[in-house]
């Protein structure tokens, strides 16, 4: 159900949405083509999870799909969060055998936090950047891949079906969104032959991009939740068995713990696969025999690389007493781990168990098993970097440190490809998760074109030709 806080940003968001609408002169001065129109709507619907209430933003891209009657479907989780899916058929002999090709993308964003120079859901126009939380991840890729289903609809042949797939839930885990459409409805992915989703990684340097890449591994999450209990009390008195001091202290010695540097397949398959276009990717693939000694890295590693190397561990929240002068007899903490594609789950939470020690209880919130990457063998492979790289920058598979819904559908064997249409530069990827999010409006624009060929390309190779 929609909620009444959501209606009158649904209500904006729709009437800019529809075909010809501009944006109040206010916050974009010049008429924005109708594709980032229909991002700044989709910017100002606040899907920060948690809650999500993903339900006006689902309302919305719906709307877009009915004005060129297209039909859509909802489906509603437990919980009450909202996924859309829209669906073309494919044509020509026995279209309902044809394989399925699916657009996915998430509803969703992150809170937007503190720090900002612009409102976060207010869409502004500024120096021809699109600011808001959801501009990069991922609302940009679902508009992308919205102006492409709708390209598709006016296609007279299409080879394979195509799926446009809004999904839940992504930002804390997708197990209400992603997950539970795979165990609820699995007959969404009936004949699904590949699945494109975010995670790609491009390398773009003034305004050359060195190489495309097709993200076909990645990172597993082990979300955890710590709790210690102990003596209540008052703040005053002498406590050494208070709930948070035990935590704490079990806290140092995890995090005391020295870091276990290695190389694993994943990461020297994708520098190596990157070595023939990135110098930094060449240098540390020809030292890889050398570049972990007894106390670490050997030489210095680009900020964000490390992750490539380590099983990470981050405290991120923490939860104690509501007041400076109680001690409360229960403590918290929960940890974001990310293991690498390879490392024994079992064995990391059992080794990290121990130093923690037995009065900590440990509850598992989010897993995920060790999977093969997505194939690179297979003929639409083949034809997805074709299409991607347009014969202009080299296309490589890669691996990246974080996670995404691609997980899930790894697990049931669906193959599923980050693919990322826009050649983004620092500083507006390092606004991703943090204040300033932002989009500049002609990478975003081209990145629809991109988007629009490259899924030409996978459902009318012969349309896409001409």
């Amino acid at each position: 159900m929609l909620s009444l806080r959501a209606l009158p940003a649904l209500l904006g968001a729709l009437s800019a949405a529809l075909p010809g609408a501009a944006l109040p002169a206010a916050e974009a001065p010049a008429r924005l083509a109708a594709a980032a129109e229909r991002l700044a709507a989709y910017v100002r619907l606040d899907t920060s999870n948690p809650p999500g209430d993903e339900a006006a933003a689902a309302e919305l891209l719906a709307s877009i799909l009915h004005q060129r009657g297209l039909a859509t479907e909802r489906y509603i989780s437990p919980a009450g969060r909202t996924s859309l899916a829209a669906r073309l058929a494919a044509t020509g002999a026995a279209p309902e055998d044809a394989p399925v090709l699916v657009l996915m993308h998430h509803l969703d964003v992150v809170p937007a936090g503190a720090g900002w120079s612009a409102p976060p859901f207010a869409a502004e126009v500024r120096d021809g950047r699109l600011w808001g939380r959801g501009a990069i991840d991922a609302k940009s890729l679902g508009i992308a891949q919205l102006e492409a289903f709708l390209a598709a609809a006016e296609l007279p042949v299409r080879r394979r079906e195509l799926l446009y797939l809004a999904v839940a839930d992504e930002e804390a885990g997708g197990t209400q969104g992603t997950k539970w459409l795979l165990e609820r409805h699995p007959e969404l992915f009936a004949r699904v032959e590949a699945v494109l989703n975010e995670g790609g990684q491009n390398r773009t340097v003034l305004g050359r991009t060195l190489f495309w890449g097709i993200e076909v591994t990645q990172k597993r999450p082990l979300w955890l939740e710590l709790e210690a209990r102990g003596r209540g009390g008052h703040g005053s008195a002498l406590n050494v068995e208070s709930a948070a001091h035990r935590l704490i202290a079990a806290l140092a010695r995890a995090l005391a713990a020295p870091p276990g540097w290695r190389i694993s397949p994943a990461a020297r398959a994708h520098f190596e696969a990157l070595a023939a276009f990135d110098p930094q990717a060449r240098s540390l693939a020809a030292s890889f025999e050398r570049l972990f000694g007894p106390e670490g890295p050997t030489r210095d590693l680009l900020p964000g690389m490390a992750g490539y190397f380590l099983d990470t561990l981050q405290v991120t929240r923490l939860e104690a007493s509501e007041r400076i002068n109680v001690v409360a007899p229960a403590a918290r903490a929960w940890l974001d781990v990310r293991l690498l594609p390879d490392t024994d789950a079992e064995g990391y939470l059992r080794a990290l168990r121990e130093r923690l020690g037995g009065d900590i209880e440990v509850r598992v919130l989010l897993d995920a098993p060790a999977v093969a990457p997505a194939p690179t063998d297979t003929p639409l492979y083949a034809e997805l970097a074709a299409a991607l790289g347009d014969g202009r920058a080299p296309v490589v598979p890669v691996f990246i440190a974080g996670v995404t819904d691609s997980r899930w559908l790894r697990e049931r064997g669906i193959a599923a490809y980050g693919v990322q249409p826009f050649e983004l530069e620092w500083p507006e990827l390092g606004t991703v998760h943090g204040p300033d999010e932002r989009m500049p409006l002609a990478v975003f624009e081209r990145g629809v074109e991109r988007m629009v060929r490259v899924v030409r390309a996978l459902v009318a190779p012969e349309a896409a030709a001409r």
